[in-house]
Parts: structure tokens; sequence; C-alpha cells
């Protein structure tokens, strides 16, 4: 679950200017004390800084603070793993019950692993949020395995879908020369080695403790008005190309097709709108971290030609899938 130590985090590394003058800083402040969700304020919040420095580095700070002895089950879960391939097993399997705006993909490939963050939980997610998680979670990855590995973690590659940032000499200081942006997806990639080595803060006890923990607040959630829009496309990325289907999504949610409509109405949403903003970010992890081709991914995003898939991706992008692909080699 997001915990509150993240947005305590957040807002103790805020500029002070921020913290003194920010009316947003003072209503997370009084939801933090009293208890209460944080999420729109922490947003808001975020916003607030990048709107008065647009070259703030805030989102790399905020990750190199984050320290998995000290913060949410979640990572708890991924510190006491037993190894580098069974923290990011973990990770793929059991990420959704974090509640957070991204969700990560894994691959092992040719001997390179890689995790890519997309966005598919909002129909808009603003650049500067993508920027903030995509730097946090990088840099959270490079000091989280260095610590727990007990090792000098540097990645092979990292790319990022934004440009360049006034401040490149923190990136490669906490990343290597190896970096790229204005890429189309925010992937980090690193050597197939690292995943066998054994972490120095596994612990099989307290992991299955946090692990039954979590799952119990995730049941919990799924319960919750407010979430059951996270829900609903957790469900869709982990049971596509079926769950593409209304039928067969409203049947996982336990729901009739006329209910599973009305609820997604409650939110503004359809059963299109919401299938759309997954094939969108789907549609980037399998082109561009698999590689696959194109009938490959218009077929495992259940699209019944290659033509179909063709026109729902130039509207979606700007770009046919060739140009598309074309332009992230460039």
């Amino acid at each position: 679950m997001l915990d509150e130590i993240y947005p305590r985090l957040f807002l103790e590394i805020l500029p002070e200017d921020i913290k003194k003058d920010s009316p947003e800083y003072t209503s997370l402040s009084k939801l933090l004390d009293s208890n209460e969700s944080t999420r729109a304020s922490y947003g808001k919040l975020l916003s607030t800084v990048y709107r008065q420095d647009v070259n703030s580095n805030i989102g790399l700070q905020f990750g190199k603070y984050l320290g998995t002895q000290a913060i949410c089950d979640c990572s708890l879960l991924v510190a006491t793993s037993i190894d580098v391939r069974a923290a990011f097993e973990f990770i793929e399997n059991k990420y959704h019950m974090h509640g957070a705006s991204y969700c990560p993909f894994t691959l092992l490939k040719n001997g390179v692993f890689s995790l890519a963050l997309t966005f598919p939980f909002k129909c808009h997610t603003s650049d500067n949020q993508k920027r903030f998680c995509a730097e946090s979670v990088f840099s959270y990855m490079v000091n989280a395995l260095t610590y727990m590995t007990q090792q000098n973690f540097k990645p092979l590659q990292v790319c990022f879908d934004f440009p360049k940032p006034k401040y490149i000499n923190e990136y490669k200081l906490m990343f290597g020369d190896n970096i790229k942006f204005d890429a189309p997806l925010n992937l980090i990639e690193f050597d197939e080695s690292y995943l066998s080595k054994t972490l120095s803060t596994s612990n099989s006890t307290l992991h299955n403790m946090y692990l039954e923990k979590s799952e119990y607040e995730w049941r919990k959630i799924c319960r919750e008005k407010n979430y059951f829009i996270q829900v609903v496309i957790t469900r869709m990325l982990r049971f596509h190309p079926a769950s593409f289907q209304c039928e067969s999504l409203a049947q996982m949610m336990n729901l009739s097709v006329r209910g599973l409509q009305k609820k997604l109405g409650q939110h503004d949403l359809t059963f299109s709108q919401i299938s759309n903003l997954v094939r969108r970010e789907l549609a980037k992890i399998y082109l561009i971290q698999e590689k696959q081709t194109l009938n490959k991914t218009a077929d495992k995003l259940g699209f019944q030609s290659l033509s179909g898939f063709t026109r729902f991706f130039k509207a979606e992008f700007n770009l046919s899938p060739t140009e598309y692909i074309r332009a992230s080699i460039n």
C-alpha cells in the first residue's frame, strides 16, 4: 500500500519557499495528521513544485532518500526476498497492491533484464507526474539494489520519455553515461547476472508476514469505491486479451455487464475508454520493451486484424506503429 512515509518524506524535502507559502503543503500536512487519504493533495502539491520550478530535481531527491529498511510494506516485501530475481518476480506479480499511479513490466531477454513503467490508471497523467515517478523509481532501484546486494549497481541503460533536464550531471552520477531522453518508454536495463545475487536483507519469515498483510489490505481496498477503477484496470492488465471483452471483465469483477457499465459511469468512464487506455500502455510494452512483431502485438491486445490495431495506434500516437518504432530507434 502507499504508506504514509511517502507523503511525509515528500513534505520533508520540499523547497522552503513552498513549505512557507503553499496552501497545498498545509492541506497535505493536516490530512496526514488526521490519517485521511492524501492522494489528491499529494498530486496537487507535486504540481505546485513543478509550476514554480519546471527544472526541479525533486524526483531524483525523493528516490535517493527512500530506503528499503524504512519504508512501506511493499518495499519491505522486495527487500526480504531471497535474491534479486525473486524481488522482481514479486514486483511483477504483486505490485498492483502498492496502489501507485504507475505499473511496472519486467522482461528478461538476451542476457538483459529490463523494467518499464506505464501509467494505465488514469485517462490523463501529467508529464510532470510521469517524470517524478520515473526519476524516483529508477533512482530508488539503483540505491536499493546497491544496499540490498552490498555491491555497486549501475544499469546498462536508462530511458526517459521526457526532454533532457538541466541537472543532467545528477543523472550521470546516479545512472552512468548511457542515458536516453525523449524515449517512447521509461525503461531501465541491467545485466542478467545481477538477478542471482543474494539479498543481504532476505528474511523468509518477515517476507511472508508482509505479504499476508499487503494482500489483506489489497482485498480491503478492492471494496472501496474510490479504488474501483484501479481494480478494474489491474484485472484488465493481468488477464488481457480476454479482459478486453466487456462480458469477460464483468465476470472477473463478479458483476453483470450492466452493473460494470453503471459503476464505470459513476466515474464518468466507459468500457471503451478504459480498454483503450490499457491498450495504449501495453502497446508500448510489446513494441518497445519486448520488440514484438506488429501481428503479435495486435493479437495480444485483442484486435481482430492488423489494420484495426494500426488505426487504433495512429489515433492514439499520431504515428503508425512502424513510424513509432523507427522514431524510438533514432
